[in-house]
């Protein structure tokens, strides 16, 4: 792969980063909620059960798994571009771009699961 289009994969990584930045600064003192937010006290309270600690370690690995598919979807996208009409490089990441949309898919789809069934759970 070329070095002008590692160059932008960083460039798009450190933008990222600085826009997401301030939302990290903000959120000080706001109750968490949502997507890692666990359904029950924090872990290391004697309110935190194993329940909400999978929870929670679940939903981190499924976020790093999906950051790291639309990494790869964008890398192939920059490579189906630079493959200049040469068909195995063109097929090469047109392969990458559908690989890396069922994985997004799969993790979509593992998510909810994930949801679904430690819900079911913690309702028994």
């Amino acid at each position: 792969m070329s070095i002008k289009i590692w160059l932008a994969v960083i460039v798009l990584v450190a933008a990222g980063g600085v826009v997401l930045m301030p939302m990290a600064a903000l959120a000080q003192g706001v109750q968490q909620q949502g997507f890692l937010a666990p359904d029950k006290a924090p872990i290391g309270t004697a309110q935190g059960t194993l329940g909400s600690a999978l929870y929670v370690i679940i939903n981190v690995f499924l976020a790093l798994v999906g950051v790291a598919a639309a990494v790869f979807l964008i890398i192939s996208g920059f490579r189906y571009i630079a493959s200049r009409g040469n068909e195995q490089e063109t097929t090469a990441a047109k392969n990458g771009i559908l690989f890396a949309v069922i994985g997004l898919i799969v993790i979509g789809l593992s998510a909810a699961i994930v949801r679904f069934v430690i819900g079911a759970i913690n309702q028994t």
